[in-house]
C-alpha cells in the first residue's frame, strides 16, 4: 500500500514599513466642562486645542440662547497634523439668578424599584437649576430641571434615548418626584433614600 501526501506552501506579499510604526497625537483641549451664564448674559465659546506644544485651530458648533433658561451643548473640534479630528463637549447652563428654588439635593431611588438610584445636585453658580443623574428608563437618564420655590419645571435640553420632553412634578409634603418621559410614555416616581 502506498500513501501519497503533498504539501503546498504559499506566500503573500507583505507591505514593508521599514520597521517604522505610525503614532499620532490627537488634540488635547483646555476648556471648562460646564459654563454658567445668567439670563441675558453673554456666552463666548472658549477652548484651546494643542498637539504637543503646537496650538491647533478650533471649530465650534453651538446654539446657545442666553435669553432662554436651559442647558445647551457646545462641541469643540480640532484636527491634528496627521488629519485626525478630536472633539470636546461643554455644557452651558443659562439660569435666572432671580429665581431661588427649594434645595432638593440628595440621593434618590425609584419608589417602585429601589435598585434604580440617582443623585440630585444643585448646579454650582445657580440658585435654581438641578441635575438628576437618573429620572427614568432602566439606567442613567439625566435630567436638568428648575425649582422655583417648591415648583419644579422642565427646561430646554437634549435628552438621551430619543426622549423629547419630560413632564415633572414635585410634592413637597411627601418629597417625591414624578416623571413622564415623552413620547415613550414611561412614568416613574422617585423618593429620597
Amino acid at each position: 500500500m502506498c500513501i501519497v501526501t503533498s504539501t503546498i506552501f504559499t506566500a503573500c506579499d507583505i507591505e514593508n514599513t521599514g520597521d517604522v510604526s505610525f503614532v499620532t497625537n490627537y488634540a488635547v483641549f483646555e476648556y471648562e466642562d460646564t459654563v454658567v451664564i445668567p439670563l441675558g448674559g453673554t456666552f463666548s465659546p472658549a477652548a484651546i486645542a494643542k498637539e504637543d506644544d503646537n496650538e491647533l485651530t478650533v471649530t465650534t458648533t453651538e446654539s446657545v440662547n442666553t435669553n432662554i433658561v436651559g442647558i445647551y451643548d457646545v462641541t469643540y473640534s480640532a484636527t491634528n497634523s496627521d488629519g485626525f479630528e478630536a472633539s470636546a463637549f461643554q455644557k452651558v447652563v443659562v439660569h435666572d439668578p432671580n429665581i431661588v428654588g427649594t434645595d432638593v439635593s440628595g440621593a434618590i431611588q425609584d419608589a417602585n424599584n429601589p435598585a434604580r438610584t440617582g443623585v440630585i445636585s444643585l448646579i454650582e453658580g445657580t440658585t435654581s437649576i438641578f441635575l438628576a443623574t437618573d429620572f427614568g428608563f432602566s439606567g442613567t437618564f439625566p435630567v436638568y430641571f428648575q425649582m422655583d420655590g417648591d415648583v419644579i419645571s422642565e427646561i430646554p435640553q437634549n435628552y438621551v434615548f430619543g426622549a423629547e420632553s419630560v413632564d415633572l412634578t414635585y410634592d413637597p409634603v411627601s418629597m417625591t418626584f414624578t416623571t413622564l418621559i415623552n413620547p415613550q410614555g414611561f412614568a416613574y416616581t422617585f423618593e429620597y433614600q
